[in-house]
C-alpha cells in the first residue's frame, strides 16, 4: 500500500512591530518548506500611535483574507528594560494576533529561543544567523524585505514542530502551545542534518 500524500500547510508568520510589521507565507508538505509570499505593512512614523495600529492591522487583515492562511505563528511576549518599549510592542502585537483571529486562523506562540533554535539550531543565535538560515532553508537567492526574516522564521518553527519533536523522541499533540517551560533543549549538528539542514561554523 503507498503512503498517502503529505498534507500541504499554508502557514503565516508575523513579527509585529508600532512602525512595521514583517510578514512571510510559506507552504509546508511532510519535510518541504517552500516560500509564497514576504514583505512588511508600514505606517509612516508622523502618524498618531493609534493610527498607526490601526493602518498595520488593516494591512494584516487584508494579507490574511487574501491568503486564508492555515496557521499564524508569532513570537511570544519577552522582556524590555523600557516599559513604555514592552507596551507598544504589546500593544502592536494585539494588532496583529487580532487579524488573525478574526478571521477564525489558528494562533501558535513561540519563545525567542525556540524559534532560533528551530531555525539556527541553537537559543542564542544572532539575528544574521537566522536571517542566513532562513535563507537557506527556503532556498531564497534574493535578500529578505525587512522584518520578513524574522516572520519567516517563527514560520518555519512551527512548520517543523512535528519533525524537531520526532528527532527529539518526543511529539507534539496538535494543540498551540508555548515554550515557556524551557524543556526544549538546543539541537546538535547531527540533529540539524537529519532534518535536512546545511551546518554552518559560526
Amino acid at each position: 500500500m503507498s503512503e498517502s500524500p503529505a498534507v500541504t500547510r499554508l502557514i503565516m508568520g508575523l513579527d509585529p512591530g508600532s512602525l512595521h510589521a514583517g510578514y512571510g507565507l510559506i507552504t509546508a508538505s511532510g519535510a518541504n518548506l517552500t516560500l509564497v509570499d514576504q514583505g512588511r505593512v508600514s505606517a509612516p512614523k508622523a502618524m498618531v500611535f493609534a493610527q498607526r495600529l490601526a493602518q498595520i492591522h488593516k494591512g494584516l487583515v487584508a494579507i490574511v483574507s487574501r491568503y486564508r492562511p492555515d496557521a499564524l505563528a508569532i513570537e511570544d511576549v519577552f522582556t524590555f528594560k523600557n516599559p513604555k518599549t514592552a507596551l507598544r510592542l504589546a500593544q502592536a502585537r494585539g494588532v496583529a494576533i487580532l487579524a488573525a483571529s478574526l478571521a477564525s486562523v489558528p494562533i501558535f506562540e513561540y519563545a525567542p529561543n525556540q524559534i532560533k533554535n528551530a531555525v539556527a539550531g541553537h537559543g542564542r543565535a544572532e539575528k544574521s544567523q537566522v536571517a542566513y538560515m532562513v535563507k537557506q532553508i527556503l532556498k531564497i537567492p534574493l535578500d529578505l524585505a525587512p522584518d520578513a526574516s524574522d516572520a519567516l522564521a517563527a514560520a518555519i518553527c512551527h512548520a517543523n514542530q512535528k519533525t524537531l519533536n520526532a528527532a527529539l523522541g518526543g511529539g507534539l499533540n496538535g494543540s498551540q502551545k508555548s515554550s515557556r517551560s524551557g524543556r526544549w533543549r538546543d539541537l546538535t549538528p547531527t540533529d540539524l542534518a537529519a532534518l535536512g539542514y546545511k551546518v554552518v561554523d559560526n
